[in-house]
């Protein structure tokens, strides 16, 4: 989906090209339940929700500006399988079990998340999570790596969109994003 779809604020959002990365590691074909934590507009579980509809979505944001941005696209795309719950993760997220696990954003918890998402992962589901702090992916990777669970990988993109400038034309380059994904083991 290109990202002028979307409502847009000054909230944060998932970019297209990362969004397909993100979406197809979180390996979605079959599966009945995802979670996505720190939503923000919500195109990642929008994204997913329209791709795979028979897929029940648990969207979980904390900022009062995304709720209300998020919900505004939910109304426009009439996604119904997403559940948008406001809150701070990991206490506020419903507490069942998911196939897929999308952290968007962690805030100051990560490693609390990551400790939610793993017990709260059904076996051969799957975890992705997105940085644009090397400092914050590293984290998240070595705290991954030491938890004999789940495979493990990492990957940067880095995406830049043709733009004109006065009579020429160059590559305008968009945060360079790390997309860590891990496979629970059963």
């Amino acid at each position: 989906m290109k990202d002028e779809v979307f409502l847009r604020s000054k909230v944060p959002m998932t970019k297209s090209e990362v969004r397909a990365l993100s979406i197809d590691k979180l390996r979605l074909q079959g599966k009945h339940s995802m979670l996505d934590i720190g939503s923000g507009t919500g195109s990642v579980s929008i994204q997913a929700a329209l791709e795979f509809p028979d897929l029940q979505v648990t969207s979980v944001e904390h900022h009062d500006d995304a709720i209300d941005i998020m919900q505004q696209n939910m109304d426009k795309f009439k996604t119904a399988n997403i559940d948008l719950v406001k809150g701070e993760a990991p206490d506020d997220v419903p507490n069942q079990m998911y196939d897929a696990i999308f952290v968007g954003g962690s805030g100051s918890n990560l490693e609390e998340i990551i400790d939610f998402a793993l017990s709260h992962l059904n076996p051969d589901g799957t975890l992705v999570l997105n940085f644009i702090l090397q400092e914050n992916a590293m984290q998240a990777f070595s705290y991954l790596d030491q938890n004999q669970a789940v495979t493990l990988e990492m990957s940067e993109v880095r995406v830049s969109k043709w733009h004109g400038l006065g009579k020429g034309h160059y590559f305008k380059p968009q945060n360079p994003t790390l997309i860590i994904s891990a496979t629970r083991k059963e």
